[in-house]
């Protein structure tokens, strides 16, 4: 078990995330920095001019990566007050230049430093989407997590989203369209719709009114 485990282990509240697979995912996030960071030095001292401009998208994309891994950890990391749309859009973000920067690594896999950038993005990108099939599983959604709400949500809004609860089975979709993303995933998530996090705003409301299976 890895010190960033362990910490999350003793955390003093429920975060219905094991601590073993969100302390694997924040030392992968930092890891994968590490390498692409390390991957983007390498290539700056690269002396054949052919590779060099050849490989400038790869160095661009290690340092894309390498940021958005280290914020995502940063993210991850921290369980009190909770923000599920900020912590997917995070995930959804590095999970998109973890993707593109292995693929452009791929074209050079046989420079060794950066068929192990391809390598660690491939790993980081793997462990992410079990993270997220967690986070969007039935048990997970149930009590992820107990700690206190996010600072940013305002006094009272859950109470009034669930005294919309009545009005809103019958919103049209123009009605709909008026809504903020975030009110529509917390409105799917309360008729018992998975996987919103990821879904975009037209897919809310489609699921929302069950023109698409949840």
């Amino acid at each position: 078990m890895s010190l960033v485990e362990k910490l999350l282990d003793a955390y003093p509240a429920e975060t219905g995330m094991p601590p073993r697979l969100l302390g694997e995912a924040v030392d992968k996030l930092y890891e994968c920095a590490g390498v692409c960071l390390t991957c983007a030095d390498a290539a700056a001292a690269e002396q054949d001019p052919e590779k060099i401009v050849m490989s400038i998208k790869c160095v661009r994309l290690d340092n894309d990566c390498a940021d958005l891994c280290t914020v995502a950890a940063r993210i991850l990391a921290r369980q009190t007050g909770y923000d599920a749309p900020t912590t997917m859009a995070v995930i959804e973000a590095t999970r998109t230049v973890l993707r593109a920067s292995a693929d452009a690594a791929e074209e050079f896999e046989e420079i060794p430093y950066f068929g192990l950038s391809a390598k660690a993005c491939r790993e980081t990108e793997k462990l992410l989407d079990q993270l997220v099939q967690q986070m969007d599983s039935s048990e997970a959604a149930e009590g992820y997590p107990t700690s206190p709400p996010s600072a940013t949500t305002p006094a009272g809004a859950s109470m009034n989203s669930g005294a919309r609860t009545a009005e809103e089975a019958d919103m049209s979709e123009d009605e709909l369209r008026g809504m903020h993303v975030d009110e529509l995933r917390e409105m799917a998530g309360e008729k018992g719709l998975s996987g919103v996090h990821k879904m975009r705003k037209e897919e809310l409301i489609e699921a929302i009114r069950g023109k698409r299976g949840s």
